[in-house]
């Protein structure tokens, strides 16, 4: 959109949007909570991987989407091929700042997600046989993320990001768990 003004006989051209930028992150926390009737506590290390698309509306100001899966591999006292996954997405507003090469930024993100949590208290997820004591699990959660992080400009359009969050995952019954922070490395281009 352009919006124009007169001062002098001369026109002004604003742009509502500033710019675009979006990428792919990898992510890795630590995750723990008991939020299951067998009383195990998942806990571990936790790897994922997603992305974010923002418009640029003002020089400090970027809205859009962004989405990641996290999956926290259970092997403690629990039979292998047990899991806790969890997979978000939702509307991203952050502020943003440049200082030279960097781009700090905070924000938030709210959204929806979906928990899925596989247990398996004997057998093995190696072979082909059938699991008797097994549960699987899967809730709906209303998705509240805030973040901080840095963009590093390595070019003119490429970025290195680094980006820290604590997911809030809220249900009817309270808030899920596990939960922790997770730390997020990837690329971003910016235009």
């Amino acid at each position: 959109m352009i919006l124009l003004g007169c001062g002098a006989g001369m026109a002004q051209e604003k742009s509502i949007i500033k710019g675009f930028s979006g990428g792919m992150m990898i992510h890795s926390g630590y995750q723990t909570g008991c939020d299951n009737p067998y009383g195990y506590n998942m806990q571990g290390a936790t790897f994922g991987i997603g992305g974010v698309a923002r418009i640029h509306l003002t020089d400090h100001f970027r809205t859009g989407f962004e989405g990641y899966v996290s999956t926290l591999g259970l092997r403690q006292d629990i039979a292998k091929g047990s899991h806790n996954k969890i997979f978000w997405t939702g509307l991203l507003a952050d502020w943003y700042w440049q200082k030279g090469r960097f781009y700090p930024y905070a924000g938030i993100t709210v959204g929806g997600g979906m928990e899925t949590s596989y247990l398996m208290f004997d057998g093995s997820s190696d072979d082909w046989q059938r699991e008797e004591n097994a549960v699987f699990h899967k809730a709906g959660f209303v998705a509240v993320d805030p973040f901080a992080g840095c963009d590093i400009a390595l070019g003119e359009a490429v970025r290195l990001t680094f980006k820290v969050d604590w997911l809030l995952a809220i249900r009817k019954d309270g808030l899920n768990r596990p939960y922790g922070p997770r730390l997020y490395v990837g690329f971003i281009f910016a235009h």
